[in-house]
C-alpha cells in the first residue's frame, strides 16, 4: 500500500511539472516543519494551499523564499483574509532558521503553481 501511495504521489508531482527529487524534498520539508498541518498542496485547509501561494507570487522562487522566511519567523495576517476568514498565521519557531528546508519548500510551492 505504501509503495502504491508513493508511486501515485510521484506521478501526480510529475504531472504538475515538479521533479521527483524536488517534490519529495519540498513536500518532506513542509511535513517535517509542520506546515502541512495548516496548508494543503492544492487545497485550502486553515491557510491557503501552497499552490495558491505560488500563484500569488507568480512562481518567483526568490520572492516565495522571502515570504516563507518572514512568515515563519514573524507570523502573518491580512494577506489571505478572503481565504482564512482572518485567521492569522502564528510564528513557527520550529522552522525559523531552517534555510535549506525553507528553500526546498519555496521551490516546491513555485513548481506547484506552474
Amino acid at each position: 500500500m505504501k509503495k502504491t501511495v508513493i508511486a501515485i504521489s510521484a506521478g501526480l508531482a510529475l504531472g504538475l511539472g515538479v521533479s521527483n527529487a524536488q517534490a519529495a524534498g519540498g513536500k518532506t520539508a513542509a511535513q517535517e516543519l509542520g506546515c502541512t498541518a495548516c496548508h494543503g498542496a492544492t487545497t485550502k485547509l486553515v491557510g491557503p494551499s501552497f499552490q495558491a501561494v505560488g500563484k500569488r507570487y507568480n512562481s518567483d522562487k526568490g520572492k516565495l523564499l522571502e515570504v516563507v522566511k518572514h512568515n515563519v519567523k514573524q507570523g502573518g495576517s491580512g494577506n489571505w483574509t478572503d481565504v482564512t476568514g482572518g485567521t492569522p498565521m502564528p510564528p513557527q519557531p520550529q522552522a525559523a532558521g531552517k534555510t535549506k528546508k525553507l528553500k526546498a519548500i519555496a521551490g516546491w510551492i513555485a513548481d506547484l503553481a506552474k
